[in-house]
């Protein structure tokens, strides 16, 4: 069935770090981030999930990690409906396969994107391993992401595995929640990052990672960090050629301005 995504709104949404699945998670989390999705069905025409969506997702070749299904069950009447969704892999959800493309709908991509909308050119990456300080994480990220790791961790039986990354996904969300005086920083260093792309042929940049929330517009361009669903449930639309940032609250849309 050819769907004509014509008819949807000229209107697109960002969002990062929901960590659906985080071992200490109860339904809450994948309940509000499965009621956005369902209430994004014909308002937009784009969706772009800018990483770890899930705080943990590997697949086997015929098994599928059991994580908010009724989450992936609304990607997939979105996509429906017409709107293309695209899902990065982060840090913790990277090993995107097959059943996300050919079963649901999304559209993967494993590392960044340019993309037109609006008359903007616009630069996606989820933010991992961009500080210049990080040389231990781009090694580590090497070596999680290269074929022979992917092979032999198929290999564990998958709980297993999803025990280990349990784990691992723990201590790493533990370096991405600096203490109030570590956000300054942080956020300066997505700063001069962005530069780096606003300097090219870009004149916006949008990021994940830092689970900070902010549109800014910047000397060259705009730059666009979509904070996180763990403790802030924020997204941001772009609509008329223009970024917004916005809460998701029971049930309701806040505008952040």
């Amino acid at each position: 069935m050819k769907i004509n995504t014509k008819q949807l709104p000229d209107r697109v949404a960002f969002i990062a770090d929901a960590h659906l699945g985080m071992p200490d998670d109860d339904l809450s989390r994948c309940e509000k981030v499965a009621s956005f999705i369902r209430w994004l069905k014909g308002r937009i025409s784009h969706l772009y999930i800018v990483g770890d969506l899930f705080d943990y997702w590997f697949e086997y070749t015929s098994v599928v990690p059991n994580i908010a299904p009724h989450v992936v069950f609304e990607l997939y009447n979105l996509a429906r409906a017409g709107t293309v969704v695209t899902i990065f892999g982060g840090n913790h959800d990277y090993w995107l396969g097959p059943y996300l493309r050919e079963s649901v709908g999304l559209i993967t991509i494993l590392n960044d994107m340019s993309v037109e909308h609006q008359e903007r050119t616009i630069y996606i990456h989820h933010g991992d391993g961009l500080y210049p300080n990080d040389h231990g994480y781009r090694i580590l990220k090497k070596v999680l992401r290269n074929p022979v790791s992917i092979f032999l961790f198929r290999l564990l039986h998958p709980d297993f595995a999803k025990r280990i990354a349990s784990l691992t996904s723990k201590t790493s969300r533990k370096y991405l929640a600096p203490p109030p005086e570590r956000i300054d920083y942080n956020l300066e260093q997505f700063r001069n990052i962005s530069e780096k792309q606003l300097k090219k042929e870009y004149d916006a940049v949008v990021y994940g990672h830092s689970h900070i929330p902010l549109v800014e517009n910047r000397v060259n361009g705009t730059l666009v960090l979509l904070g996180d669903w763990i403790t802030r449930a924020t997204y941001v639309f772009l609509e008329n050629g223009e970024f917004t940032l916005h809460t998701w609250k029971n049930d309701k849309e806040i505008n952040n301005g």
